[in-house]
């Protein structure tokens, strides 16, 4: 697995993070569990995904859709409707 580089996750987590705190209200400390936990975050490391063209935005999206449905591929980014 190619990784992304470190500078670039960082901007990613901390702009979703922040995101996530705002949007549901959760502790700074459980958003990020979350969110590193994630499907959406392994993805997001794995260049193979190429999920770094995505905006933070973007990113926040495929999250919350992989809390709602349980899979990060229902996202309106990243189905093949």
């Amino acid at each position: 697995m190619n990784k992304v580089s470190k500078a670039a996750l960082y901007l990613y987590d901390r702009n979703v993070i922040k995101e996530i705190c705002a949007r549901h209200g959760l502790s700074q400390e459980d958003a990020m569990r979350s969110f590193l936990f994630s499907k959406t975050y392994r993805m997001l490391c794995d260049e193979r995904y190429a999920m770094t063209d995505f905006s933070y935005p973007a990113i926040f999206d495929i999250w919350e859709s992989e809390t709602v449905t349980g899979d990060p591929r229902n996202s309106a980014y990243i189905r093949e409707d």
